[in-house]
């Protein structure tokens, strides 16, 4: 159309008017539109035109007419009571000044059926003047169907009708489409992204051939498959530009890639039904592995049922495989976590961003709290551990200088968030992305291993719900010299060693290390993998030690758990387990200084749920560390604190000692906790009873009914009740 104005403005006799109808809301207005144009025009050339063209434009308007008309006929001229006929006087006048004119209709694919028909009339009928020539553009097949639709039966013939010539313009070359789209799109990812418009990723996606060359339909680029034409390309950079400004704008451009970016906004562009399904119902077509997503074996037959065409399926199906299917980069679209950002126009804020998470690093520590705390509270739940871990797990595949520096800053931040949080939600999330990310063990290279060991320090495993996190695994990684090589790509020496009994002797979750050293050691010794220790046993024996010698409260639940790993050797036949002398004595030494602290540990009940049935024994080891019963009795008997502690464990021993030192178990006796509350004074009681009959049994060789009596009363079931009712029955045989 451009073509063809600048040939007709080189010869000063033709007029030409550009005439726009879609910018018209009425058909009226198209009408009144048009005329004014020409009249405009056409009073330059023809004197006293205007009052002609006024009156025929008034004749077509005519409100007590059928408007808009579609032919102006004597008949209708009666009708207004005209004596004469201004569509003649006009003919007639430009044929007496043969001065040609030129009308430009463009897009008149963007009118409805009323208004196209509108304009075919003004061409055929109502403006089908001399000298007046109609260059129309549109799209064919839209208005082809846009007629049918409105009743027209054959379409392409009703067109001939109104224009003697029609020409179809060529698709244009794939080089021009190409490289119009390079120079825009060059210049947008440029400015969004900062990537150089040289650089070859861009090139190489606007130039993107299919891998299967052997497919006909994509034998070739793939963009000029969607984009048809000069226009196309405009408009879909155009699309493409707002786009990826607002991501800018949101400071989320980083979270996406803009290769995916482009090739979905490509399917979008040309087959905005196979995008829905993406957008609303994805796993139709696609399925869901553990971090990612992929193609399903029948995404092409859903593609199929969509209603495109052969070419189609083969084209966007190429598209599906790009994003879906080849090697991808950090934020690809195709990981689970990335995927909804490439829908969302305007990034929902109650999404935690990778930027906004690597800004926490220029937060004021004093700061810190205040800010991320309420950070954690816009968002979406688990958005921290999801953000997290995506970042966490993207280190390991970048070995570069600037992977260093990311693992440094992340790292960095996530100790300052468990430092400064007063969330517990947070701080849970913070460390289920932490064990997730331990569970691989993926270094870059030594510096990195140890940072990524301080992780560990780092993590609550009192998380609720408890992700898994296998110890004995994680310790298998670091401490066999053959696995620990497969991690970090390298050969073994002294610096690995250093780092790894360095981070075992020092750990923060002392008791997490000592439970998996101790079960780690016993795997080892029943595999005999003791040459492929990076640590030998000794050492790692000696690491649970320290364990136990560094915890400041002994006689705590934890300090217990770190005694009790103290092991020396375990029996094969009995699987009783010895614990070291050294262990022993230092655990001797603090309960003598504090004997109520271990009276408080030292009652321990069975793992029944039931109240009325449970079992009740001594703190496993009290023996032990006194080196026999009898000594730890003697022991009893120095305490003289009168404490509740100190009474019910004295009870609690009496009872023992006459059950031959086997835990007690209660049944449908009453509330087992109760009786501990108690201090077993009910039991006490009971025991002096049998106590009693036993010596009255003892002294006089029988037993008469006041004894029997009471013998049956007794509900007490210890080994003394069953010493007591062999003897009766020895006295009545």
């Amino acid at each position: 159309m451009n073509y063809l104005k600048g040939e007709y403005q080189k010869q000063s006799s033709i007029s030409i008017i550009e005439f726009e109808p879609w910018k018209n809301d009425t058909t009226e207005g198209i009408i009144r539109n048009f005329f004014t144009l020409l009249c405009k025009e056409l009073r330059l050339y023809i004197p006293h035109i205007s009052s002609i063209l006024n009156e025929y434009i008034d004749l077509l308007l005519n409100e007590e007419s059928v408007k808009p008309l579609k032919v102006v006929s004597k008949s209708l001229l009666k009708i207004f009571n005209k004596q004469k006929e201004p569509y003649k006087d006009i003919k007639t006048n430009l044929e007496q000044s043969k001065h040609k004119i030129v009308v430009f209709i463009d897009d008149i694919d963007r009118l409805n059926a009323d208004e196209i028909k509108e304009v075919l009339c003004l061409i055929r009928n109502t403006a089908n003047f001399p000298f007046v020539q109609f260059i129309v553009a549109y799209d064919k097949d839209y208005v082809c169907e846009t007629l049918k639709r409105d009743g027209i039966y054959n379409p392409e013939l009703y067109l001939e009708k109104f224009f003697n010539t029609e020409i179809s313009l060529p698709k244009s070359e794939e080089r021009i489409i190409c490289n119009e789209l390079l120079t825009r799109i060059s210049k947008t990812i440029n400015t969004i992204w900062g990537i150089p418009k040289e650089d070859t990723r861009i090139h190489d996606m606007v130039y993107y051939r299919s891998d299967d060359y052997t497919n006909s339909i994509i034998d070739c680029i793939l963009v000029p498959k969607i984009l048809y034409t000069i226009r196309d390309v405009i408009r879909f950079h155009n699309m493409f530009y707002l786009l990826s400004e607002t991501y800018k704008e949101q400071g989320a451009e980083t979270e996406i890639e803009f290769q995916d970016l482009f090739y979905l906004e490509l399917l979008h562009y040309r087959y905005s039904n196979i995008y829905s399904v993406l957008c609303n119902t994805p796993l139709s077509i696609l399925e869901l592995n553990e971090y990612s997503l992929s193609l399903k074996t029948e995404a092409k037959e859903v593609i199929q049922n969509l209603n495109t065409g052969n070419q189609d399926i083969e084209i966007a199906y190429n598209i599906l495989c790009y994003l879906f299917s080849h090697s991808r980069r950090n934020n690809s679209m195709y990981y689970l976590r990335n995927y909804y950002k490439y829908f969302m126009y305007r990034l929902d804020k109650k999404i935690l961003t990778t930027s906004e998470f690597l800004m926490l690093e220029d937060i004021e520590e004093d700061n810190l709290g205040n800010n991320v705390d309420q950070m954690y509270k816009d968002k979406y739940p688990s958005e921290f551990e999801n953000q997290i871990l995506e970042i966490l797990n993207q280190i390991p595949n970048d070995s570069s200088p600037r992977g260093n520096v990311i693992y440094e800053i992340v790292y960095k931040i996530i100790t300052l968030i468990l430092k400064y949080t007063k969330l517990r939600p947070l701080r849970d999330e913070v460390s289920t992305a932490l064990i997730a990310h331990l569970r691989t063990l993926q270094c870059i290279d030594k510096k990195h291993l140890r940072e990524m060991l301080n992780l560990f320090n780092l993590i609550d495993f009192n998380v609720k719900p408890t992700p898994y996190f296998d110890m004995d695994n994680f310790l298998m990684s670091i401490l066999l010299k053959d696995n620990l090589a497969a991690r970090l790509r390298t050969n073994i020496e002294a610096d690995e060693y250093e780092i790894i009994h360095t981070f075992l002797s020092t750990t923060s979750n002392s008791i997490k290390a000592s439970s998996g050293l101790t079960k780690f050691i016993e795997n080892v010794r029943n595999n005999n993998k003791e040459n492929n220790l990076l640590i030998s046993l000794t050492e790692l024996s000696n690491i649970q030690l320290n364990y136990f010698i560094n915890c400041e409260d002994k006689l705590s639940r934890k300090g217990f758990a770190l005694f009790y790993n103290c092991r020396e050797n375990k029996n094969s036949v009995t699987q009783q387990v010895f614990l070291r002398n050294e262990a022993l004595y230092i655990m001797k030494e603090e309960i003598e200084k504090t004997p109520d602290k271990y009276f408080k540990m030292f009652i321990r009940m069975g793992d029944s749920l039931h109240p009325e049935y449970n079992t009740v024994s001594p703190e496993p080891y009290c023996m032990a560390i006194f080196g026999g019963k009898d000594k730890f009795e003697a022991f009893l008997d120095s305490c003289n604190s009168n404490s509740v502690e100190e009474e019910r464990v004295k009870n609690y021993w009496m009872l023992y000692k006459n059950n031959a030192y086997s835990p007690i178990n209660f049944e449908n006796q009453g509330n087992v906790q109760n009786k501990i509350d108690n201090c077993f004074r009910d039991e006490i009681r009971q025991l002096k009873e049998l106590l009693y009959i036993k010596e009255q049994i003892d002294e006089t060789g029988a037993i008469d009914d006041e004894l029997t009596n009471k013998f049956k009363n007794n509900n007490l079931y210890i080994k003394l009740r069953g010493d007591i009712l062999r003897i009766i029955n020895n006295l009545k045989n």
